[in-house]
Order: structure tokens, then sequence, then C-alpha cells
């Protein structure tokens, strides 16, 4: 299903896949998505969470939002999207050198010696992961259109300085004015922020309350909220497929060396996150299923490339039920994926998710206006409401539903299929 929107007074582009190929240049909007907090380090106990965990609850579209023309009518740390004023940024209910778990050393360094902080950790019901979204590897300067550019779109395709989010705005920007602590003549580079994130450390996959939009969640606490999907291990935020007006980074023309970049210096400052793969990091294993790269805001373990028995068989959130090592130990879990989407795909290939399921058919049901002006971001499916990986024992899928809420029998109400 590919939804279709005509122009109108506030700012909401018509879907591209209804415009002519040289509109749907023109349209290209700029690159924002704002990061968070992911991880590296194996879990471990802690007594308590720490004292600095917000109370806050992220919305993604605030119907109460203010109404903009450009940034510069929103408050500080929100952006002018398709004419409304969205927070970008999520305070903590502590002071801002707060830094939780982790050394205050983590965010002394400027780039290029910042280095990777990290660190994961359960108590009581929730998997808590604390950043300073710094990945564990080098990132040069950044300007997704060339020196002297703006974050709009690629300048041949027009002026990339004229848009809302970033209305006048070129890269690389100057030291020391708004988001801009440090700089360099060649790019825009990255800061270090503190981000904390919660997921449920017990999902439960039958539990009949979705699937719901990948975007609705409160798994980041304090951060950079806009288009949160999740964490890697490695400490960088996941976004969702889109760039800040909610078209395809793919589309937009978005170079994303190893699935990322930062962010234009807004709020914080540039903050690196992913949209896709991390595949300069550990993502496959030859004959073996995924390595585990990463967690999604409902709570369930992301996997790199490859399954046990081939490909993955996902569902239309890019999830299935299936064995995640040589023991056969299954769970509901999703699958990252080396994918490029064009203008022309009918549907949509994710990249992370495609909701937060399992889908149960239903992703469609999660399309809303709310999230990236409608886009439909469901994968293809396997062709059942279920989907299980081929070679999965059913013995250990059964012993894996049974301690879940709805048990084995939660199955009985789907299609399932071959495995």
């Amino acid at each position: 299903q590919i939804r279709t929107r005509s122009h109108s007074s506030d700012c909401r582009p018509p879907h591209r896949s209804s415009l002519p190929a040289d509109t749907r240049l023109m349209m290209r909007s700029a690159n924002v998505l704002l990061l968070a907090a992911a991880a590296s380090a194996a879990p471990a106990e802690r007594a308590a969470r720490p004292k600095h965990a917000s109370e806050h609850v992220f919305k993604y579209n605030d119907p109460l939002a203010a109404t903009c023309k450009s940034t510069p009518d929103c408050a500080e740390g929100s952006l002018c999207i398709r004419g409304k004023c969205q927070m970008m940024h999520v305070q903590s209910t502590s002071d801002d050198d707060d830094h939780g778990t982790l050394d205050d050393s983590c965010f002394d360094a400027v780039w290029p010696n910042v280095t990777n902080c990290v660190s994961w950790y359960t108590t009581d019901d929730v998997r808590v992961c604390e950043s300073n979204s710094v990945p564990p590897y080098y990132v040069p300067p950044y300007c997704p259109f060339g020196i002297g550019q703006g974050y709009c779109q690629s300048p041949t395709e027009g002026d990339s300085t004229d848009c809302a989010p970033f209305d006048g705005m070129t890269c690389p920007c100057e030291e020391g004015t708004d988001g801009c602590d440090t700089t360099t003549d060649v790019g825009d580079v990255l800061a270090s922020i503190y981000q904390y994130f919660e997921f449920p450390l017990n999902p439960d996959p039958t539990v009949n309350d979705g699937p719901k939009h990948m975007y609705d969640n409160s798994a980041l606490k304090s951060g950079n909220g806009y288009q949160v999907i999740g964490a890697h291990l490695n400490g960088i935020q996941l976004k969702g497929p889109a760039e800040a007006n909610g078209f395809n980074v793919d589309t937009s023309l978005i170079p994303l060396a190893c699935g990322g970049h930062v962010t234009p210096p807004v709020g914080p400052g540039p903050a690196y996150h992913y949209h896709k793969a991390a595949d300069c990091q550990d993502i496959q294993t030859p004959g073996a299923h995924g390595p585990l790269i990463g967690y999604a805001a409902d709570g369930y373990a992301i996997y790199g490339y490859g399954d046990l028995t081939g490909m993955p068989v996902v569902d239309e959130c890019h999830g299935h039920f299936g064995a995640i090592d040589d023991n056969g130990v299954v769970s509901y879990h999703y699958h990252a994926s080396d994918e490029y989407n064009m203008d022309t795909d009918l549907v949509h290939k994710p990249y992370y998710m495609g909701c937060q399921g399992p889908s149960v058919s239903r992703c469609n049901e999660t399309i809303s206006d709310d999230y990236d002006d409608g886009a439909n971001w469901c994968g293809a499916g396997c062709g059942s409401d279920v989907c299980v990986q081929p070679g999965t024992s059913k013995d250990a899928l059964e012993t894996y539903l049974e301690q879940m809420e709805g048990g084995y029998a939660w199955l009985d109400s789907f299609s399932v299929n071959e495995y």
C-alpha cells in the first residue's frame, strides 16, 4: 500500500511515488535524524536505576505543537517539520551535566579525540543502555551535499539551504554558533551527547496490543528522540529509514558511511546515528546465525545478516520466530538487512524494522500521518500472519511461547508459514 497526498499550505509534500521523477528530485529534503544511545558491553546486574532517569515521555507528533514556517519560529530543542514544531531532544529531570553511570571524561574531549563510552546493564525488568553517542571508530568531518552547501537537498536539485528545518544553514557550521561547539573547514564533526535508554527485559510477543509503529515508543528517556527505533550495541542510536521530513534516506541521496552520519548542528550539536545496517561493525558470521547487534525499542533483540538456515524469513515488521544460536534456543527477534530502496519500489525493504512486531499481517494498520507523514515502512512479509524460520524446532518454539501470557495456543489464531 502506497499512500499519496496532495500539496497543502501546511507544508506537507505529497508522497514521492505519486509524483513525476523530476518533481520528486526537487523535493528531496534534508537529513536531520537525531541520534541517541546504544551499547557494546555485555549486560551487568546493577542494584538500582540511576537517579537521572527522566519521567518525561517523548511525543513524536504533539497535536498541541506550535505551527511554524522555519525552525527559528520554534522553541529551543525543536525543529520545524512540515509546519509544526517537533521536539528533537528529550531532557532528563536532572542537571545536564549528569552522565549517569558514565565517567565525566567520556564527555570532556572534543573531536577528533573523542572515545566510545557505553554501558549496558539490567535492573528490575528493564534493560538499560547509557552512551556518549560516539562510535568505536573514526568518523570524518561530514557535509551531506558538499562544503558551502546546505542540509536540504543536492544543490543540483535546488537551493540546498531552502528548507524549514535548516533554513539558511550551510555546512560546515560556524564554531561558537548554536549547536556548533567544534567544527572544521571541511565538514561538521560529531559531539559527545549523553543518551539513556530503557528497554523491556522480557517482551511478550503474544500480548495482543500490536503491532505498533516503530516510532511509537518511549525507550529513550534522555537524548535526541526524533524517529528513534532502538540502540546498537556499540552505543549508537538506531533511527528509522527516513530523514527529518519523512523521506527515505536512499531516495533522498543521503550518503551513509557504515550506515550512519551526523545530524546538522542543532540542539546539543551534530549527533551520530544509524539509519541503515552498520556494516563496518561485526554483522555477519558465515554459516551461522547473525550476531546480536542491538535492541529495538520494544525490547526484542536485533541480529545481523543471515540465519542458521539461509536468509531470514521475516514478517512485515522484519522479525520472526527462530533459533538464535547453535543450541536451538528460540525467540522473536529482528534482523538487519543490506538493502537499498528506490523511488520505483512498490514495497519498502526495511533496514532494521518495518514496525514493532510480530506483525500478524497488520503492519499497514500502524501507518499514520503522525509518523513520517504517513509513509509506509512495512516489509513484504513471508505470506503468513506469523513467520517462523525454516528448520526451527517445534518443541523449542513451544517452549518459548509457553513462557508467555498467550502460550503456544496463541498461534492458533494465525496462519503460520511452513517451517
